[in-house]
């Protein structure tokens, strides 16, 4: 019986001495979504070019900035690395050019917003003004009454606190298409002619208007649109390239799901288990970055990823915190690694595909999440250099490839922390119980009586 002691304990210590180890070694959690969304900004931030845009694009750099404000990032310090401009600044210059585009302007609306700012008197202009002179009130239509258009115009009125015309909703819903979907055209086409992108942004903008009545079709349209792999083509099958799934248009329909009240990781959105949100979430680059099939990291792509990985549909309130800045490390050459966007369907919409949410935030949690007009947040109109020096400082981790200040620290459901140790200390318990049990057995020999 000593015997038996004696080995049961030096067993004993040979399994959970291992345990007792590594338990004691640091874990390292699976990147949150907010972590992720950090990740990309902080790649948008290495790229963003010396006029202070993405791409020269009037729409990523919207995408950029109410990216940053969903993520809970200050827009007013996304400056260039020399501190010579800033996004804000290339949407307020470039704006001018896009006065008579409905869908850029409202688009800009948005940002402006998303960034506490008014866009009745941004840098000198008047962005609502501009958007209002676009409106055909015999036919409901902003500007070429396509979807982009309209859609757009609407987010942009309710984000900036002004009523959507009636006859704007029923102008949008017009051109849905008999199948559920809509394209970026300006008129219905037949079924199977419609794309995911159209029909992401015309949920998200019906729904800030208040109109679900054109949702379930569009629900319906986008489920016989989800690949095996859990994402979203722009088409399937598409007219335009191959049918692969692409970060543009996984984003854009988690956020219309999120609009719609729906989770993009229910088992309505599951296929095989996989989700949109899993197929995006294993497209990120090392960098942060995330490219279109086929390429490589660009920002025209990756712009519109981070609102979607917070699941913070067009709408809905956010909160940054003034001064805070993604971390990120200036390159040589921005231009070198921001290639042109890869995919550009014929004729091609008056903005890509795409749409992210433009959220109303708030400067500061406290501050009321809908009001009347939009209320200019603690940074001034104007971004200085001074508001990057007082970003918000933290602890800082590494995840996909650079070291940056996390958005949140809160795991989600959907990003288990690893379990190799639970697992280890279950099979370290079975051992033992196997080997006292065993040498009970063998030492009462309970079938001999």
């Amino acid at each position: 019986m000593r015997r038996l002691a004696v080995a049961s304990a030096i067993l004993a210590t040979l399994l959970t001495t291992p345990l007792s180890l590594a338990a004691a070694l640091p874990t390292t959690a699976a990147p949150t979504d907010a972590t992720r969304a950090t990740a990309a900004l902080s790649f948008l931030r290495s790229v963003q070019l010396p006029d202070g845009s993405l791409a020269h694009s009037i729409g990523a750099t919207s995408d950029f900035v109410i990216g940053a404000a969903a993520a809970g990032y200050d827009p007013a310090t996304l400056v260039t690395c020399k501190h010579t401009a800033s996004a804000l600044g290339y949407i307020a210059i470039s704006s001018d050019a896009a006065a008579g585009d409905a869908a850029k302007t409202g688009k800009a609306i948005l940002a402006v917003v998303a960034a506490g700012l008014d866009p009745t008197g941004f840098e000198g202009r008047d962005l609502l003004a501009r958007l209002t002179s676009l409106y055909h009130s015999g036919t409901g239509a902003y500007h070429d009454g396509s979807t982009y258009s309209q859609s757009f115009a609407m987010l942009a009125l309710k984000a900036a606190g002004s009523p959507v015309p009636a006859e704007a909703v029923a102008e949008l819903k017009a051109l849905q298409d008999p199948d559920g979907s809509w394209s970026y055209g300006t008129a219905p086409v037949p079924a199977g002619q419609g794309d995911t992108n159209s029909t992401a942004i015309a949920v998200m903008a019906l729904d800030a208007a208040g109109d679900n009545s054109a949702e379930a079709a569009a629900l319906a349209y986008l489920r016989t649109q989800q690949l095996a792999d859990g994402g979203f083509p722009y088409q399937n099958p598409s007219s335009f390239s191959a049918t692969v799934s692409d970060p543009d248009s996984d984003a854009g329909v988690i956020e219309a799901l999120a609009s719609a009240g729906q989770d993009p990781e229910g088992t309505t959105w599951l296929q095989g288990g996989n989700s949109a949100l899993t197929h995006l979430r294993s497209g990120q680059a090392s960098n942060g970055g995330f490219a279109f099939p086929g390429g490589s990291p660009d920002a025209f792509t990756t712009s519109q990823v981070p609102a979607a990985l917070v699941r913070i549909p067009y709408g809905s309130p956010v909160h940054w915190t003034a001064g805070r800045t993604p971390e990120f490390q200036c390159i040589a050459d921005p231009a070198t690694v921001t290639p042109p966007p890869i995919y550009e369907p014929t004729p091609k919409p008056t903005v890509r595909p795409t749409a992210r949410p433009t959220v109303r935030p708030t400067a500061s949690p406290t501050e009321p999440a809908d009001t009347p007009e939009p209320t200019p947040a603690t940074p001034t109109a104007t971004p200085t250099e001074a508001l990057v020096a007082a970003a918000a400082t933290g602890p800082t981790e590494q995840v996909a490839g650079i070291t940056f200040t996390p958005a949140d620290s809160n795991p989600t459901p959907s990003d288990p922390a690893p379990s190799s140790v639970l697992l280890y200390g279950v099979v370290a318990a079975m051992g033992l119980v196997v080997v006292l049990g065993g040498g009970w057995l063998y030492i009462t020999r309970p079938w001999t009586r």
